[in-house]
C-alpha cells in the first residue's frame, strides 16, 4: 500500500482530501453496522485503502502545472483531462469529479478481485453488501488477503480465480481520482477504461454484475469508436474494430465452453464421469484458442489460457460480455444517439427490477 502522506503538504491541500477520507470511512463504517461483525476486516481494508486513494490525491491541473512533474506524465494527463471532457459533453457521461485528480499509488494494480464458483457450475457465487447488493466478485487491496480469502473458499470447495485489477468505480459515492496503474496505456486502451468506469457512475443496478459489466463495457467500446471517428484517427478506428473482432472471437470461444459445460452439469451421470468431461473440455478450450492464436494477432489473453482454467475464470469472463449483444441491440435501435440509448437502457433496468421484485 502506498504510504499515507504527512507533513505540510498534506495539510496544505488537507482540506479536500481529509473530506473525501472522513466520508469514506464513515460510509464504510455504516455498511460495517448494516453487515454485522463478520464482515468488519474486510470493510475495514476497503476503508484503509480507499481512503490512501483519495488522500494522496492531487488535481491534476495542479500536477501538470507542478515543475518537478516530468513532461510524460504531464502528457498523459491532459489526455486524460481531454477524454473526460469528451466522456462529458458528446457520450453524455456523468459531469462528476471523477478522473478530475490523480493518485499515484506506486504499484502495477490498486485491487486484487477474487470470483469464485462451485465445482460443478457454471455460476459465480454472490459476495452481498449493503450498497451494491449482491456482485459476483470481492475486491482487495491487498493480494496476500485476496489469495487468503480464495483459500478460505476453496477449503469449502469452491473454485476460484484471483485477478489483479488496474482500476475501479466508487459508483459516484466518491470523485474517483485517475490512478498511475493505468496511464501507460495505450490511448484507445485508457479511453475506454474510463468512460466504462464512468458508465458505471452513470447507471448501476445493485445484485446484477452482468448486467452492469455488459452495459459499460458496450458504452466504453462504442464511446471509443465515436471517439476515434470525431478525432479523425481513422487508421487507428479501424485496428480498434480489428482488435474488437478479435477480442469477441475469443470471447466466444470462452462462452460456448461455458453453455457446454452448464449442460454437462445438468446431466445425470457420476462425479467420477462430470469431472472428466469438465476436464477434457476445458483443454479443448485451451486447444481451440491456441488453433485460433495461430491465425490471428491476439495474443494478450496468453497469460489467462496458460495460468489454468475453471468455473470461476470462465464465469469472470461472462460478467463482462454476457448481455452486450442486447445492448448493442438497443443501441442500433437508438440510432446510436447515446442519449436516447441510456433512455432505453433504464428503461429495461426498471423491467428487469420489476419483474425480479
Amino acid at each position: 500500500m502506498p504510504k499515507l502522506e504527512t507533513g505540510l503538504d498534506s495539510v496544505r491541500r488537507g482540506d479536500f482530501s481529509l473530506s473525501l477520507c472522513s466520508r469514506a470511512v464513515l460510509w464504510c463504517l455504516a455498511v460495517v453496522c448494516l453487515s454485522g461483525c463478520q464482515s468488519v476486516a474486510y470493510y475495514t481494508q476497503a476503508a484503509v485503502g480507499q481512503s490512501a486513494l483519495l488522500w494522496q490525491s492531487r488535481p491534476i491541473d495542479e500536477v501538470i502545472r507542478d515543475p518537478k512533474t516530468s513532461d510524460p506524465l504531464r502528457d498523459r494527463l491532459r489526455f486524460v483531462e481531454s477524454v473526460r471532457d469528451y466522456a462529458e459533453s458528446e457520450l453524455f457521461l456523468p459531469a462528476t469529479g471523477s478522473y478530475r485528480r490523480f493518485t499515484d499509488i506506486g504499484r502495477d494494480f490498486v485491487l486484487w478481485s477474487v470470483v469464485a464458483a462451485e465445482e460443478f457450475s457454471t455460476e459465480p457465487k454472490l459476495f452481498c453488501h449493503p450498497i451494491t447488493g449482491c456482485v459476483a466478485y470481492q475486491g482487495y487491496f491487498d493480494r496476500v488477503d485476496a489469495l487468503a480469502f480464495a483459500e478460505g473458499l476453496e477449503s469449502t470447495g469452491y473454485e476460484t480465480a484471483v485477478g489483479p485489477v488496474a482500476a475501479y468505480s466508487t459508483l459516484g459515492w466518491f470523485a474517483d481520482p485517475v490512478l498511475s496503474s493505468v496511464l501507460h496505456y495505450p490511448d484507445t486502451q485508457l479511453a475506454e477504461l474510463i468512460f466504462h468506469e464512468l458508465a458505471h457512475e452513470l447507471l448501476f443496478v445493485p445484485g446484477d454484475t452482468t448486467f452492469n459489466e455488459s452495459f459499460a463495457t458496450f458504452v466504453a467500446r462504442a464511446g471509443v469508436e465515436q471517439w476515434l471517428t470525431d478525432s479523425g484517427r481513422t487508421a487507428t478506428l479501424e485496428e480498434f474494430k480489428a482488435d474488437a473482432v478479435r477480442h469477441d472471437k475469443t470471447v466466444n470461444l470462452i462462452r460456448d465452453t461455458r453453455l457446454a459445460l452448464g449442460e454437462l452439469y445438468a446431466r445425470s451421470i457420476t462425479q467420477v464421469d462430470m469431472r472428466l468431461q469438465k476436464r477434457m473440455m476445458l483443454d479443448e478450450l485451451v486447444e481451440d484458442y491456441r488453433k485460433f492464436r495461430k491465425t490471428s494477432l491476439v495474443s494478450n489473453w496468453d497469460g489467462w489460457f496458460e495460468e489454468g482454467l475453471n468455473n470461476a475464470k470462465l464465469a469472470s469472463v461472462g460478467s463482462y460480455h454476457d448481455d452486450i449483444d442486447l445492448f448493442a441491440s438497443l443501441f442500433e435501435k437508438a440510432d446510436h444517439d447515446f442519449e436516447v440509448f441510456y433512455f432505453s437502457v433504464r428503461a429495461l433496468a426498471a423491467s428487469r427490477n420489476a419483474a425480479q421484485d
